[in-house]
């Protein structure tokens, strides 16, 4: 399983060896890794997601359900050990603290720049032009592994893996640039379901403080325009 992976492909070698693996793995790796992902229109799935840091010490553990609706709509509810819920309307992001009762708002285009979300939500994909791909069959049938390290010097990570199982996508894992590791496993897994069309739609509760960043990231935006 990814676990494996990572153990023996992230944490073991350097970029320069995935590099390599990419060459003699698949040449088309970036083009049957697009394939998938643009089958996904929509999914549905449960997680469980584990955080450690560059030593392997665990920093945080979470589980809740995650949901998505190509272009731009998700939701990526926790459910333990704190209720929180992120959510994507194709404009804005919502993110709700629900234990104390805090939202904060920011710009969907702002907040997903260079993030592992982008890949997943956004509405056309060019896998092979911003990342170099190696695929990786994995030890049960029908598994493949992919390993994208981005080509945009500003990203925020240095490595995302991306797990399938046929056509079912069960795993995900990413290392930032400080070496703190994310990996999400996705159980019940639904590909394509149907949602209603308010279903992504944000009402913020009555009595909930709300920090809106949007206001300042475009104030911001004008004043560099303006030199």
């Amino acid at each position: 399983m990814i676990r494996i992976i990572k153990n023996r492909l992230i944490q073991l070698v350097s970029a320069s060896a995935l590099l390599c693996l990419s060459t003699l793995a698949a040449a088309d790796a970036p083009q049957d890794l697009e394939k998938k992902l643009t089958a996904i229109d929509s999914f549905k799935a449960d997680f469980s997601q584990v955080i450690t840091d560059e030593f392997g010490t665990l920093i945080d553990e979470s589980s809740g359900y995650f949901e998505l609706q190509r272009p731009q709509l998700f939701r990526w509810a926790v459910s333990d050990p704190f209720e929180q819920e992120i959510i994507a309307d194709g404009v804005n992001l919502w993110q709700f603290d629900i234990d104390i009762e805090q939202i904060n708002v920011s710009s969907l285009d702002q907040s997903l720049a260079n993030s592992p979300a982008a890949l997943l939500s956004q509405a056309q994909l060019d896998v092979a032009s911003n990342y170099e791909v190696a695929a990786v069959k994995g030890e049960q049938e029908g598994v493949m592994i992919y390993h994208l390290m981005p080509r945009d010097p500003d990203a925020l990570y240095e490595v995302l893996v991306i797990e399938f199982h046929g056509d079912d996508l069960v795993a995900l894992q990413v290392n930032d640039n400080l070496g703190q590791s994310t990996l999400v496993d996705f159980t019940n897994v639904v590909m394509n379901p149907e949602f209603d069309e308010n279903h992504f739609e944000f009402e913020i509760p009555e009595g909930i403080d709300v920090i809106d960043s949007r206001e300042s990231a475009e104030t911001h935006e004008l004043e560099e325009d303006t030199f």
